[in-house]
């Protein structure tokens, strides 16, 4: 169990037989009601409610309806169904690259800053309950929370024709910059079915790009696309993340390590999955049965293996500790 997640039910452990209202019920876990009709609305209700301390608890969710006691399952499906909707397009608050398929923040969008603050409330919560989760940002994303600077080449996990083509302007030897690219300091935007120019810098509109001032203006692109457009969308993710996973433990991570944390990885060994499976009700790794089960696994390609994988745990990307982390209870499919 994570420390602080094991702090946190010791210490409701605690209070139950020694607190001042040791009459009252204490829940171990953080229990988040939803329903499955409204699950982003009961969702935001709910953590609204919650004490920044009961967030580091395990989380077990219940859905309204459904009499499913929560093992794992459950709050797999519950981060499963709530991304899939407050990710919807027709929320409109992330921008979706056709190139990469990453998204990153809308710099315009018709909703409440709280559910930024949600979404990376449930990042925190898939964090401190070994959950992975299909959210797919950029590296970008890790890099600002753990405050590293975002540089060009982060540009490419959103766009890697817009960062070739910032790129060419910084690599081009000749020096009539100003008359092959014809740019100036600011950027064109699609809002709402309205082109608009935005300047980069006051009165960017009326400065060229030249041969002097051409990685000026490629560092204030960057900067726009990754901060200054999206900030207070970010700063509403990052407060929810911080509000669950804030604190030293964040400073030991690398960006690519908190990144791999939160989606996975796609590092497989299959035969580690194997050696870290237990057997039940009778059955021994040297059964017949158990041995063409592992053989018939072993032969698939690739993708029915990734399948399984994600018929198992919800996700056909691996936790940080490796395969040797999950869990496979054989038992259950003889």
């Amino acid at each position: 169990m994570h420390t602080a997640m094991k702090n946190a039910t010791q210490q409701a452990f605690m209070a139950l037989l020694f607190g001042p209202s040791s009459f009252q019920p204490v829940n171990h876990y953080l229990v988040l009601n939803v329903t499955r009709e409204n699950i982003v609305a009961d969702t935001v209700r709910e953590l609204l409610m919650v004490n920044s301390k009961d967030l580091k608890k395990p989380l077990r969710v219940k859905i309204f309806g459904e009499e499913a006691e929560d093992a794992g399952g459950v709050t797999k499906e519950f981060f499963m169904l709530l991304l899939r909707e407050i990710l919807d397009p027709k929320y409109g608050m992330f921008k979706e690259y056709e190139e990469t398929r990453a998204i990153w923040f809308s710099e315009h969008t018709f909703e409440d800053e709280v559910h930024y603050f949600l979404i990376g409330t449930v990042c925190g919560l898939a964090i401190y309950n070994f959950t992975i989760i299909d959210i797919p940002f950029p590296l970008a994303l890790y890099k600002k929370l753990l405050k590293e600077p975002v540089l060009l080449s982060d540009l490419k996990g959103l766009s890697p024709s817009l960062t070739n083509s910032l790129q060419s302007l910084l690599d081009y030897t000749e020096p009539d910059v100003e008359e092959v690219f014809s740019l100036t300091f600011e950027v064109t935007r699609d809002e709402f079915g309205e082109i608009k120019s935005i300047p980069l810098k006051p009165n960017g509109e009326n400065i060229p790009v030249t041969s002097e001032n051409r990685q000026e203006y490629v560092n204030l692109y960057v900067d726009y696309v990754f901060n200054t457009s999206v900030s207070k969308h970010f700063d509403a993710f990052r407060e929810g993340f911080m509000k669950v996973c804030g604190g030293r433990v964040l400073e030991l991570f690398h960006s690519h390590e908190l990144m791999a944390v939160v989606v996975g990885n796609e590092n497989y060994d299959w035969h580690a999955l194997e050696e870290a499976a237990e057997y039940k009700n009778g059955y021994k790794s040297s059964d017949q049965t158990i041995r063409w089960f592992w053989e018939v696994l072993h032969d698939l390609p690739l993708a029915d293996k990734k399948k399984f994988l994600l018929f198992l745990t919800g996700s056909d990307r691996i936790p940080i500790q490796g395969m040797k982390a999950i869990k496979v209870g054989v038992y259950l499919y003889f």
